[in-house]
């Protein structure tokens, strides 16, 4: 039975540049809305939805997700679904190593990628109600940058992240993604998954 992945929608760029599913023909990829992650006990709802879907059709699957919800490791383990390990799904689009260094160098930083910088009305200054200053100070008063994740496909949106990083009085740090360590840790989840 041809493997199943179960993705955050942060990752589907990233996975369509590396060719995922034509190096893997069968392999099924279903992507949750990233805004998701705002709700957390409606985005664990919705994995455990596609997890058992998944199971009804005897597919080994995996989750492409970082800890984004509290008992997500638990969640994966009593399912049986592998999930990558990542604190934040930020962390794999840049390596580990260099998103532990971006904290380290500033902390209170804002990580933002293509469809957080794209919907930013939408997931975060409608729905927190930025408009309001003070919302804006009780929100984003511990941060001091937005870092934007740039990845190869993506439209120029350096001027629209500017723009945000302006209106949350935060500087701006512009980041190019690196996807090896994302490559690697997809082809041994999937690799592993062939084997069950």
């Amino acid at each position: 039975m041809s493997p199943r992945l179960i993705a955050c929608n942060v990752f589907r760029s990233a996975l369509d540049f590396l060719g995922i599913q034509q190096r893997y023909p069968g392999l099924t990829i279903r992507y949750l809305p990233a805004h998701l992650h705002l709700q957390p006990a409606e985005l664990k709802r919705r994995l455990l939805e596609e997890i058992r879907q998944a199971g009804e059709s005897k597919q080994p699957t995996g989750c492409l997700y970082g800890h984004c919800f509290e008992d997500i490791d638990a969640v994966s383990e009593a399912e049986k679904v592998p999930r990558i390990r990542i604190a934040h799904c930020f962390e794999i689009l840049l390596g580990s190593e260099r998103f532990r260094q971006s904290i380290q160098d500033q902390a209170g930083t804002f990580f933002m990628e293509k469809e957080l910088a794209e919907n930013f009305e939408a997931y975060c200054w409608n729905p927190l109600e930025l408009h309001d200053p003070q919302m804006r100070r009780w929100y984003f008063e511990h941060y001091r940058r937005v870092t934007y994740i740039r990845q190869p496909r993506d439209p120029d949106l350096t001027a629209k992240v500017r723009e945000i990083a302006g209106a949350l009085e935060l500087g701006l740090n512009v980041l190019e993604a690196d996807y090896s360590e994302l490559e690697r840790a997809v082809n041994d989840m999937i690799a592993k998954l062939y084997l069950r």
